[in-house]
């Protein structure tokens, strides 16, 4: 009886309390979507609008239409291929890594990095160092003479008034000489003692004379200077440095996981425990649990929709045009359109020799036809539309509006005071093609509806709507 009892209230106690703090929220295929997954992807795709109980249940909709689609995407292996796994690898690592570090531990050494830097520094600060350095290939007393005659001189170009950059430019051997002897800012504690004393004893814009230090001459022009600045002012610097230094995250990373194996119970430490944490992040971690399946499921669902959907578009247009055919009546402009070009002449026969060129041609060439009659000068400007079709609707143009239907305020380009077009005015499309860009997205969600529909008649599935009362948004 005893046992009996044991077994009932593990059944009431443990199952039921998790069950109710995370319910299924629908069952796609066997695979349960929490209210946890749930909420975290509504949060992140209604961020205006406002929540209510019906824009819940619309996005449940959605949300069982994107998970049929990753089933399908599996059920095809999408998720086994190199080229997906490499690319999510890639998502899942970079978003891994806030989650595999110890960012308190990272900010210690960062402010630790920061305290010695401010030492190292010391009251001098930091001075933007230009310089001039003369390096003889080979060391000799012929050459070392040399490189002194050649400093000397150019110290001399600078007491009669030459710019410091260009000399550096032309005579300095420094890699610092392409920027025009811009060495950039440095501290004392920087530099050797000997060039160090010279250039912060000399005021901003005066240069040394020049000094021989390891075998090279340099002349040391002193620029502005500056403190170090807070801890604040530098701290993205510093993050920066120390994550591309591996002591340092290996260090936070170590921390992480062993404070995990700790725990949790594990036996492994340090990189072991690194790679084990790295393996069980999802599961340990359920915020990034969602993030990851969120690239996860994101990649596939594009992955095949662009096979499904959108690579038709351009490869089905036998299939577009039946069903611009049968879909006709729903094109039809509101109001006449224009389909053409309006044209401002320098006089009414230019005019007509365009007309004539354009007669019986593709719209298509037209553009390249109108360039002839401008080769040896500017005679007649054309108003285009901006999409291929060619066709302007009413308020669309100013130019149109009042040309071809004779609305609003005359207008004209310039010294061209003749204004005419080529084209007509049509109440409803020609062909496909003059509504391309409509017919193209209707017929996309028409693909889509019926991948839906056929996906939804594959796969089994439920929405529990008591359990999606629950959501918190």
């Amino acid at each position: 009886m005893k046992r009996i009892l044991s077994c009932i209230l593990s059944v009431l106690f443990c199952v039921p309390f998790q069950a109710q703090d995370d319910p299924v929220i629908m069952k796609v295929n066997g695979y349960d979507v929490k209210k946890s997954e749930f909420e975290y992807f509504f949060r992140k795709n209604n961020t205006s609008a406002p929540v209510t109980k019906k824009s819940v249940m619309e996005y449940a909709e959605l949300y069982l239409n994107f998970k049929l689609k990753v089933q399908a995407a599996v059920d095809e292996g999408m998720d086994k291929s190199e080229s997906f796994l490499k690319e999510f690898r890639t998502y899942r690592d970079m978003q891994a890594a806030d989650y595999m570090i110890d960012t308190a531990y990272l900010e210690t050494v960062a402010r630790s990095t920061y305290e010695n830097s401010v030492r190292e520094v010391g009251p001098d600060g930091l001075m933007l160092l230009h310089l001039i350095a003369i390096t003889p290939k080979e060391v000799t007393d012929a050459t070392m003479r040399e490189a002194y005659a050649q400093i000397t001189e150019v110290y001399d170009m600078l007491e009669a008034g030459q710019d410091f950059g260009r000399l550096a430019l032309r005579y300095s051997n420094d890699s610092s000489a392409k920027d025009e002897g811009e060495a950039g800012w440095v501290s004392r504690s920087q530099l050797p003692m000997e060039l160090a004393d010279e250039v912060f004893s000399i005021k901003e814009g005066e240069y040394t004379k020049p000094i021989l230090y390891d075998n090279t001459f340099f002349i040391l022009k002193a620029g502005p200077r500056r403190d170090i600045g807070t801890y604040e002012d530098n701290r993205d610097d510093i993050m920066r440095y120390l994550e591309n230094s591996t002591p340092a995250v290996a260090d936070a990373m170590n921390r992480k996981a062993n404070s995990y194996a700790k725990r949790l119970g594990w036996e492994e430490r340090d990189g072991a425990a690194v790679a084990r944490l790295d393996s069980l992040l999802e599961e340990v971690e359920p915020e990034f649990g969602n993030i990851s399946r969120e690239y996860h499921d994101g990649l596939l669902v594009f992955d095949i929709s662009s096979r499904e959907v959108w690579d038709k578009i351009g490869s089905s247009t036998k299939e577009m045009e039946a069903y611009f055919k049968a879909h006709a009546q729903e094109y039809k402009f509101q109001e006449p359109c224009f389909k053409g070009m309006v044209f401002f002449c320098i006089d009414e026969s230019l005019f007509r020799q365009v007309e004539k060129a354009l007669d019986g041609l593709d719209m298509s060439k037209w553009a390249d036809t109108i360039v002839t009659f401008n080769r040896e000068n500017v005679r007649l400007r054309a108003v285009r539309s901006s999409s291929e079709t060619g066709i302007f609707r009413k308020g669309q143009n100013a130019y149109v509006d009042y040309v071809v239907f004779g609305e609003g305020e005359p207008k004209t380009i310039g010294s061209f005071q003749y204004a005419n077009y080529v084209g007509k005015i049509l109440t409803a499309p020609e062909s496909m093609q003059d509504v391309a860009s409509q017919v193209a997205e209707d017929y996309q969600k028409y693909l889509e509806s019926q991948w839906v529909k056929s996906l939804r008649k594959k796969y089994k599935y439920k929405i529990y709507k008591r359990a999606l009362k629950k959501v918190s948004i």
